[in-house]
């Protein structure tokens, strides 16, 4: 049932005849050559459709389903060729000419999904004797076509084909806004004494960029995201100033550059696309086939980092303020002093770093290293291979049985015909309905260096390119009878969680030797350096949460309007949903609306929480390849094969609680971001006459718990005031950490609400203790006004060390230096066996009511108002 794709016109002007890697032709994408081949892929889809509709025989998986997915391949492919061009080196002369691909591809694809006649043959398609594989692509057929309409009425069909338009064009227009607007805010320097702090490679490229563009002195161009990289280095605060606000500014200043129109529009049109569709909002019917199921559990692991990352946020500022004597931090000064202080505690040249990390070196000795070591595939550099920019450069990958497995193009460099940011794509998907190959990309926008000059990464370009090889290996490994269900096409919060895993690697003891050595002498990184390195990810952890929180929260806001809602002052709603959440103004989204390409031009609308949720699977799942010794390769092979090989024709989420034997949980991403202490290895106590031995909780690594885990110093605190009060201690030891009640109640297999949480609240700065039931949250007026006090807030993780000798997540009801106020919630008393925390987040241990009251004296209490 393949396509032969020489033989369908679509091709001839892109194919290669001598490329056996089905590599489309860049030097023949001319805008005749574009037109020409959409127009040709559109009528070959038509004509395909419009056979499986005439066809008089009884409807069959083969003749039906699988034909109408052969259909789409030619209109894939064009649009994969489109994307390359587009996102990498977009022409002046291509524009109209792209413009009108995606309008042709958009129409099409809309009046086919939209074919009742097509949709009723593909509906009656018999199921039950199919095989998993061709089952599930059948219910994925089905559930494509319910989801673009095809069950509504003439007229909602209709309203839905133009909704589908309208979406396309605003999409266009609001990328290329972007990018004129992104254009034209490069911070333009006349005095070199306005780049004080940036290195001698950086001035370089300032002065390149400016120099390409004609005109005298520096150029700062800028990246997607809100805080550009250059603010860490510029020591001059009006020139940090000036960067941050035109960073800020993109969209907003009305002109052609003003995206709000195209934001408004488009939030009020998804809407009343999803109220069509039976749906109160977008982000409803966006989640629904998500692994999140609905935006209530997007919303909820949004909403559950905002404290901690808050406070995480204020004690990294309270260190800052202190060392280098501020009393305030404006908001274009926080990147820069995060980093500074970063610098300056931790022992780190950022220059000296980068040195380190050689971009060729990198990627082969580290990125391809690694790669190897796992999975044991091999590259090459392919010769003869041209893409759509000298910058190209093209691998070839082999797998372990010496086969040619795909190949991969890297472009590097940044340019003013590139949009901005890192992504993969899949140029070609494998599929075995094909039998093409796949060719993936990687593109960065890393800075291109003079000429013999390296071409130095930071860490954050280090983490970035592993990141992104995590979605080229999806790609490559696909292995799916469809290319509907390829590689990466996975449910958008899905579809990070390989990449965010893969760059586990980049400072891995058994990755980073090989790659990590200095540019001019070859020396490997100190040990030292190393490590002071690692540490110093962790410092910083609170506002990169922040901005990328607030970010994900104005998506889910944006698409939550119901229909009929058409926001225009799109400054205003952003400012109302950030100060609604808590958000400080000195951290700004990581995109604000107005240049929030992912939502509004990429397909991640109502999507950008899955960073989030897809790194809570890869923490865990890179804890996991900790315990079976790192670069194992019968470990990645068995992963490979289960998890990433294939793509969507499995559900993800199964394949993952199949392979693992259960679903992840949110722990490792906490250790991961430091917003929780990590589990450790205990020492013993000191003795009074020994040195200070550090407390094992104190380490601020992510390295994971032990496997076996032993007593904490703590445990034998609580354990000895458990049995002064007559009751024999059974502490109970986990491997991880149960920082949560829900963490804890699945781990122990209990109703969330026999968990006993001992928390700690100020009251005027003093401690007080308060042990409530997992499944109550502590309303502090409630609990204030029975006290008798003016107002109870949540202590911070010093407080709580200082009160109890333990930490967040482990406090225990007793064992602590010195009593503390203590009160419990009566609901415990419901509950005939509680658990509560033995003194650190990887225990527990069972009480009694009774016994609860006994060891802490506490004054029972309601921590709610049971008539608010």
């Amino acid at each position: 049932m393949s396509p032969d794709p020489n033989s369908i016109n679509v091709w001839e002007a892109f194919l290669d005849p001598q490329n056996d890697f089905s590599l489309p032709d860049f030097a023949a994408v001319t805008p005749e050559t574009l037109l020409t081949a959409v127009h040709a892929a559109a009528d070959f889809a038509r004509t395909e459709v419009a056979g499986i509709v005439a066809d008089e025989t009884d409807p069959t998986f083969f003749n039906t389903t699988v034909r109408f997915e052969t259909a789409s391949v030619p209109m894939t492919r064009i649009a994969s060729v489109v994307s390359a061009v587009e996102s990498n080196h977009l022409r002046p002369e291509l524009t109209d000419a792209v413009a009108e691909v995606w309008e042709t591809l958009s129409a099409t694809r809309t009046e086919i999904l939209l074919d009742v006649d097509l949709f009723h043959r593909i509906e009656q398609v018999p199921a039950a004797d199919l095989n998993p594989e061709d089952k599930r692509q059948q219910e994925l057929t089905v559930e494509l076509f319910v989801r673009s309409g095809a069950r509504l009425g003439a007229e909602e069909r209709d309203q839905m084909a133009t909704i589908a338009a309208e979406l396309t064009s605003l999409s266009t227009s609001f990328s290329r806004a972007l990018q004129q607007d992104t254009r034209e805010l490069a911070v333009h320097l006349g005095e070199a004494e306005s780049l004080a702090g940036m290195n001698e490679d950086q001035i370089a490229a300032a002065a390149n960029r400016a120099a390409e563009r004609g005109v005298d002195g520096y150029l700062l161009t800028l990246n997607n995201f809100t805080q550009q990289l250059v603010l860490e280095s510029l020591d001059t605060a009006q020139t940090r100033r000036h960067v941050l606000n035109n960073s800020m500014a993109r969209g907003s200043r009305g002109g052609d550059g003003d995206t709000r129109t195209q934001v408004a529009d488009t939030t009020a049109l998804r809407a009343l696309q999803a109220s069509l569709l039976g749906y109160p909002s977008y982000s409803s019917y966006a989640i629904d086939n998500q692994t999140a199921g609905n935006p209530d559990a997007a919303a909820d692991i949004v909403s559950s980092l905002i404290n901690p990352a808050n406070a995480q946020l204020d004690a990294e500022l309270a260190r800052v303020k202190e060392r280098y004597g501020l009393e305030e931090v404006a908001a274009e000064d926080v990147k820069h002093f995060l980093a500074k202080y970063r610098a300056d505690e931790f022992g780190i040249d950022p220059d000296e770093v980068a040195k380190y990390f050689e971009f060729d070196t990198v990627l082969t000795e580290g990125v391809f290293r690694a790669a190897t070591g796992l999975y044991g595939i091999t590259f090459a550099p392919r010769e003869g291979v041209t893409g759509w920019h000298e910058d190209v450069r093209a691998y070839e990958v082999t797998d372990v049985n010496e086969r040619a497995l795909g190949l991969v193009l890297i472009d590097p460099y940044a340019r003013d015909t590139k949009r901005g940011g890192a992504w993969m794509d899949q140029l070609v998907p494998a599929s075995r309905l094909t039998g093409l190959l796949p060719v993936v990309t990687l593109s960065l926008n890393l800075s291109k260096p003079g000429p013999g000059r390296p071409t130095l990464l930071n860490p954050t370009e280090l983490t970035t390119v592993f990141h992104e090889f995590g979605h080229v290996l999806h790609g490559l490994f696909a292995n799916s009878t469809y290319p509907s269900t390829a590689g990466t096409a996975v449910p958008r919060d899905y579809v990070e969680f390989p990449s965010q895993l893969n760059e586990m690697w980049r400072f891995h003891p058994q990755v980073l030797p090989h790659f990590a050595k200095h540019v001019d002498t070859g020396e490997p990184m100190p040990a030292e350096l190393v490590d002071a390195l690692i540490a110093s990810e962790r410092f910083g952890q609170g506002f990169d949460t922040i901005e990328y929180l607030a970010a994900a929260m104005l998506d889910l806001s944006w698409h939550s309007l119901e229909a009929g809602e058409h926001i225009t002052d799109v400054l205003s709603f952003e400012s109302e949903v950030l100060a609604a959440a808590g958000f400080s103004p000195l951290v700004p989204p990581r995109y604000r609306t107005t240049y929030f390409g992912h939502i509004f031009a990429s397909g991640y609308a109502a999507g950008y929480y899955s960073y989030l949720y897809s790194e809570v699977i890869a923490a865990w799942v890179s804890e996991w390849f900790e315990a079976q010794g790192g670069l194992n390769r019968e470990a990645g092979t068995a992963f490979r094969e289960a998890i990433l090989a294939p793509g969507h024709s499995i559900d993800p989420m199964s394949a993952i609680e199949r392979f693992f034997g259960t679903r992840p949980d949110v722990a490792p991403l906490l250790r991961r971001r430091g917003l929780a202490e990590p589990v450790k290895e205990p020492v013993p106590d000191p003795s009074p006459d020994d040195p200070e031995i550090d407390d094992p909780l104190d380490d601020e690594s992510d390295a994971p718990a032990a496997d076996v885990p032993k007593q904490h110093r703590n445990h034998a605190k609580v354990e000895a005031e458990l049995r002064e009060h007559g009751i024999e201690p059974q502490i109970r030891l986990f491997g991880d950490a149960t920082p949560t009640a829900a963490s804890a109640a699945e781990k122990l297999g209990i109703e969330v609400g026999a968990i006993a949480n001992s928390l700690i609240f100020s009251s005027d700065g003093a401690a007080v203790l308060i042990m409530t039931s997992g499944a109550h949250r502590v309303d502090t007026d409630h609990v204030a006004a029975q006290l008798g006090i003016a107002s109870l807030d949540r202590a911070d993780k010093d407080l709580v060390r200082e009160a109890t000798g333990q930490v967040i997540g482990g406090v225990a009801p007793c064992g602590h230096p010195e009593p503390i106020p203590t009160y419990v919630d009566v609901a415990l008393r419901e509950h005939p066996v509680l658990w509560a925390a033995a003194g650190t987040p990887n225990s527990m241990m069972p009480l009694t009511y009774e016994q609860l009251l006994t060891i802490t004296h506490g004054r029972e209490i309601t921590v709610a108002d049971a008539h608010a």
